[in-house]
């Protein structure tokens, strides 16, 4: 399937407890995944639930190898990618990457933000013009102890980029609710969690929500879940969602009332 068919049918924002790994497949490799990446990642938590390694080799979903990529880049916490050296050309002996494994970056590039992924090599080539930009890090996989300390922190980093990332999207989207969007969220968030809700085109509940329904939609904070058998739309809150109407329920900060007497 090609990636954009699949992003444009499958791809949800729910993300699995584990860390995506592109890299060689080699014998060569193996022990740099067993005693160093997998390790790396074992030791990390996200809202203490502990995450693990997912390489597409290793998948049992009976699924294509290509659907496999593109849904593990798409549903992993992280994206880790070894882009190491793997050879140099014969004419001008300059160094090469692997090109499935870059490959693979690109798929993530096109639908991950920057601090979901991160680049990792043993090498000090002249690195790739095109993904220099991209978080990497330099690490020596024969020094097993310091590279998955070393893995460990950078991977940690992320994650915290993660959650700045998304504390600033939360605290940009509350800041700008309205008081109908407040409500919407609580009467939202009321309900179990992927629960759907809808209104009735006819009543006065909707109108009350209609221009809340579109703000929402344009930040994300909702999605448009499917239609009822009666004909209107469904809708249910986002991943985001979720932490802006936690938020807007906890209640907005008091202000200190002032009294102001013009003379």
């Amino acid at each position: 399937m090609h990636p954009n068919a699949f992003l444009r049918a499958y791809w949800r924002t729910e993300l699995r407890p584990q860390v995506f790994v592109a890299m060689s497949f080699g014998d060569s490799y193996r022990r740099r995944f067993t005693d160093v990446i997998q390790p790396a990642i074992g030791r990390l938590e996200v809202d203490g639930e502990g995450l693990r390694a997912f390489r597409v080799d290793n998948s049992k979903t009976g699924d294509s190898i290509l659907t496999d990529i593109i849904d593990g880049i798409a549903h992993s916490r992280l994206v880790l990618a070894d882009v190491s050296s793997v050879g140099r050309d014969a004419v001008s002996g300059d160094s090469y990457r692997n090109a499935n494994v870059l490959y693979e970056v690109g798929i993530a590039l096109s639908c991950r933000l920057p601090e979901d992924v991160l680049l990792v090599r043993d090498d000090r080539d002249k690195f790739l013009f095109d993904v220099s930009t991209v978080p990497h890090i330099t690490v020596d996989f024969t020094d097993a102890e310091s590279a998955t300390r070393i893995l460990g922190e950078a991977l940690g980093d992320r994650l915290k980029a993660q959650r700045f990332a998304l504390d600033a999207r939360v605290l940009m989207a509350t800041a700008s609710l309205t008081d109908q969007e407040v409500k919407l969220l609580s009467d939202l968030a009321s309900h179990p969690p992927g629960a759907v809700r809808g209104w009735n085109p006819g009543g006065t509940v909707l109108s009350v929500y209609e221009h809340a329904i579109s703000r929402l939609l344009d930040k994300g904070v909702i999605e448009l879940a499917g239609r009822f058998p009666e004909g209107y739309p469904g809708y249910r809150l986002t991943p985001l969602g979720h932490y802006v109407a936690a938020r807007a329920r906890s209640g907005l900060p008091a202000l200190v009332s002032t009294t102001r007497r013009d003379v």
